[in-house]
């Protein structure tokens, strides 16, 4: 149960941190990239640590995983300083107090709730499926798990295959990389990150569809409109 809070959190933190720089990238959207955002930070972060790692900029630990997102915080303050409001502030930039954002996120109420609420709903119905049935066992399960420990415990990138001494695990290991952050930032063993990482990808799944159908309603919707307008 300590795990599974722990990874909400920190997936809800990641979200509200990335936020703003979702909104500065997806303008034409009619959430800013809100339901997104925290698949996009886990991205984005991800990415990050996996560069500084690749290249001994950072070590892969919790040092280089804080490295990585104080970048995507620096990233996110970017991009809330780079929004212009109508008034506000003589230079014309966005402060906090009058940033666009929180403007956005006091009218959209109801999505905000919506969207907190169906991830919650959706990654905590997975975990208790994977809590009755944790056996990491059939197909390529082993193997991923085998990923996922390698990487954990590796210095540095690209990360040691533990199946194949002196050897290093092939390039298709990124998801395998966001799983072992989440692991190592939060503490929790490799077996039980890989159920809980299940979980999580349908959480950000469901969000995101719900996402996908918000905007395609909302760009219908103004297209109605507009509609009307020209005819009247």
């Amino acid at each position: 149960m300590l795990s599974f809070l722990l990874w909400y959190l920190l997936s809800t933190l990641l979200g509200w941190l990335t936020f703003p720089l979702a909104y500065r990238l997806f303008p034409a959207l009619a959430d800013r990239g809100y339901t997104l955002s925290r698949a996009f930070g886990l991205l984005v972060w991800g990415y990050i640590f996996w560069l500084f790692a690749s290249f001994d900029i950072a070590q892969n630990d919790i040092g280089g995983l804080l490295l990585g997102l104080l970048v995507l915080a620096g990233l996110s303050a970017w991009a809330t300083s780079s929004l212009k409001t109508p008034s506000a502030t003589a230079s014309g930039y966005s402060t906090i107090a009058n940033s666009p954002i929180r403007a956005f996120l006091k009218s959209n109420r109801s999505l905000i709730i919506t969207t907190e609420i169906l991830f919650f709903a959706a990654f905590s119905f997975i975990a208790f499926i994977r809590a009755a049935n944790p056996e990491i066992l059939g197909t390529e399960k082993p193997m991923e798990l085998m990923m996922i420990n390698g990487i954990m415990n590796s210095p540095t990138f690209p990360p040691r295959d533990l199946w194949l001494s002196g050897y290093s695990i092939s390039y298709y290991h990124f998801g395998y990389v966001m799983t072992s952050m989440l692991a190592m930032f939060t503490g929790v063993p490799a077996t039980m990150a890989f159920n809980l990482m299940i979980a999580m990808i349908f959480g950000l799944s469901a969000v995101g569809a719900y996402g996908l159908l918000y905007n395609l309603l909302a760009m219908r919707q103004m297209s109605n409109v507009e509609g009307q307008s020209e005819i009247e």
